[in-house]
């Protein structure tokens, strides 16, 4: 197994820019017989290799994998997990540019147009409607294209505002239900000599996690954002919708709600300014509770909570980000097809994985294992799930992903309006798509 302690959260940029490149050289390769790829072997077992980077349940995997093959002696299951997305993807090229990708494996941005080369599975087909729909509906819609399915939700991830009760005390502000209160309490949380809410952008492309489900907002139309980045259904970044969400981005910018200078501020940072009392809130992923016990005052972890992401108006849904980027895909071509979906079945029934995704602090993608989380922060979150306030935030589209943060640093740091923000992402979206 090739393993490292603390990966790096993958990099939309860097997987964004191998996926064209993947999917080609699938497309140009022969597909290997059993007896020349990988997945063979000379006793006649059915041979399921497994390549992801997901670290956090390192320590559950040699359980599962002897769990499956005492019950199927007939399979043998190579888990392989790498250090990182940097790591991981050249290696995933590599075997999908031989014709012979891993049985299962973690597709990322690259499920669609995995899919659409014929090199994923379609999991509405092969695993049915009823195994799919245990998982949340966010999480399923960020696979799906023309009516196939080509992954699976692995880890759930949504966003919060992180914030130590103390400091809205203090000012004399109860925890906001919209942008406008959130406005108003910024005030005066400030006022206090203490910064309001950290939204860290740097990487540019952490900003998309706040921005993207501002477009649901606007709307209440989750697939609007899912139209956009794969520009079905004559759906346009430019559109009013759009722009109202940007707009919202600077008038919170423009009034204060953030600590100043969100394009410099690193999620590390913006982790120490609040759990210092230097911030009283952080825009951030539910990875946070597992950063915050390795890193932050004993004390600070007893008493930090975590609060919705304010509503457009006030008895709106609090729509919030929400899908699975950590996923697996099942190899269309393999001969042991079969093996891997029946090691999926394995993995995704229901008490094995609440209790890998308890034993590893992770939020689950089934609705099942979500009203088994155990810790407290993450079972809040998980909750909203539950409410069905997810919204899609992962752009797999060309040029989506690159076009969109930008637009959004730039709207942020006030070098350029909503309006010319959008059709600028519109813009750079057509140019990758002529490629």
């Amino acid at each position: 197994m090739v393993s490292q302690s603390q990966p790096r959260r993958p990099s939309r940029r860097q997987l964004l820019r191998t996926t064209a490149l993947g999917a080609a050289a699938f497309a140009a390769a022969p597909v290997l017989s059993a007896c020349g790829g990988g997945s063979g072997g000379s006793s006649g077992k059915a041979t399921v290799r497994v390549w992801h980077w997901y670290d956090q349940q390192r320590d559950e995997w040699p359980r599962l994998v002897e769990e499956f093959q005492e019950a199927n002696p007939n399979i043998s299951v190579e888990e392989r997990q790498f250090g990182d997305p940097d790591s991981y993807l050249p290696a995933l090229q590599a075997a999908v540019a031989a014709g012979d990708p891993p049985e299962i494996f973690a597709p990322h941005v690259l499920a669609i147009e995995y899919g659409r080369a014929g090199i994923s599975a379609d999991l509405r087909s092969d695993l049915g409607e009823d195994f799919l729909g245990g998982f949340f509906q966010s999480a399923n819609d960020l696979f799906v294209d023309d009516g196939k399915q080509f992954g699976l939700g692995w880890m759930a991830q949504t966003f919060g505002i992180f914030y130590h009760p103390r400091h809205f005390e203090n000012a004399g502000v109860d925890i906001p239900e919209t942008w406008d209160d959130l406005i108003e309490a910024a005030a005066a949380i400030r006022a206090t000599g203490v910064e309001p809410c950290v939204l860290s952008n740097n990487p540019g492309t952490n900003g998309l996690d706040f921005f993207l489900p501002l477009i649901t907002q606007v709307t209440d139309d989750p697939r609007l954002l899912l139209d956009l980045d794969l520009q079905r259904n004559g759906a346009s970044w430019d559109s009013p919708e759009v722009v109202e969400a940007l707009a919202l981005v600077r008038r919170l910018q423009d009034e204060g709600a953030f600590a100043p200078n969100p394009n410099g501020i690193t999620t590390a940072q913006g982790e120490q300014m609040l759990y210092t009392d230097r911030a009283a809130m952080l825009f951030m992923g539910s990875w946070v509770p597992q950063d915050f016990v390795q890193d932050a005052p004993p004390e600070f972890v007893e008493e930090y909570r975590v609060m919705k992401t304010p509503a457009l108006t006030s008895g709106a849904r609090h729509w919030c980000s929400n899908q699975a980027g950590a996923a697996f895909a099942v190899s269309e071509t393999s001969p042991h097809k079969e093996a891997a979906l029946d090691f999926l079945r394995f993995l995704y029934e229901p008490e094995r994985y609440a209790e890998v995704m308890n034993n590893s602090n992770s939020m689950p993608a089934t609705s099942a294992a979500a009203e088994q989380v155990a810790d407290p922060v993450l079972a809040e979150m998980t909750s909203w799930l539950l409410d069905g306030d997810g919204a899609p935030h992962i752009l797999m589209g060309p040029g989506s992903s690159d076009s969109a943060a930008n637009a959004v640093s730039a709207v942020i740091d006030g070098s350029s309006a909503p309006e010319a923000a959008a059709a600028e992402i519109q813009s750079g979206v057509e140019r990758a798509a002529n490629r």
